[in-house]
């Protein structure tokens, strides 16, 4: 997890976690989603977000994000699989059909959670926090196909008893707008890339500024392993309460 939160400009094994944790629900929103739990949503003006999750009032846990401001993206099977992640199929919009299966890391996972824990379909909002990055070799061509293959769920037919699967994914695509970013809350830099993946899905990727010696050109190809983020935008008064699946969070 510490790692994830380099990609924002978050270095907890320098910071100190409870002032970190302080200072989020200080600077954050409140998001009250029942009597047990509320989400406190600090989001900087860099794009690097934290989720404080707080059930009964004391903070569980805090997921690293990233403010995402690509085109959603229609997803449908949506379902809550642990504490913090949901799988779900994500569709092209022009003609219906599936592009993959992925499992995302959710910035309102608990809106979900106390929702009853599945939809039948949403909108999700994609983001992805790097944690390598391969650019192609000096003077070879860029690949004609981009791509998002998430690692354990297009194995999931093949899967050993005990599979779970996980958020992190291969990214292959083309960057179509690229910044080195500041967290503000600890002043230090990170990358902002915004890559299409295919030719209906960009997604906003951040990686810490140590794995890219420069920040890349519009057009240029990367391949990155990351683990996937997103937020469905769902607005808790407006959906219908139910139990959720039984994990740790409950």
């Amino acid at each position: 997890m510490t790692g994830l939160f380099a990609s924002i400009g978050v270095d907890l094994a320098r910071e100190d976690l409870r002032q970190f944790t302080m200072s989020v629900v200080a600077a954050g929103i409140a998001v009250p989603l029942s009597r047990r739990f509320c989400d406190h949503v600090w989001t900087d003006v860099s794009g690097a977000r934290v989720v404080a999750r707080a059930h009964w009032g004391r903070v569980h846990h805090l997921q690293p994000s990233l403010a995402g401001g690509a085109v959603a993206v229609a997803c449908e099977n949506i379902r809550l699989i642990d504490d913090r992640t949901a799988v779900m199929d994500l569709l092209d919009e022009t003609d219906g059909g599936l592009v993959c299966p992925v499992a995302v890391h959710l910035e309102d996972h608990t809106a979900l959670h106390v929702a009853g824990g599945g939809l039948a379909r949403g909108q999700v909002t994609l983001s992805a926090l790097a944690e390598t990055f391969e650019p192609p070799a000096e003077g070879t061509a860029a690949p004609a196909t981009s791509g998002l293959v998430s690692d354990d769920l297009v194995r999931a037919g093949r899967a050993e008893p005990g599979w779970t699967p996980t958020a992190r994914a291969r990214l292959h695509g083309t960057v179509r707008l690229a910044e080195l970013r500041t967290n503000t809350l600890t002043g230090r830099p990170f990358h902002w890339l915004r890559l299409r993946v295919h030719p209906a899905i960009d997604i906003d990727v951040a990686a810490p500024g140590s794995t890219l010696p420069t920040t890349p050109a519009p057009g240029t190809s990367l391949r990155a392993r990351a683990v996937l983020t997103g937020r469905l935008d769902l607005q808790p008064d407006t959906l219908r309460k139910g139990r959720a699946p039984s994990h740790r969070s409950a």
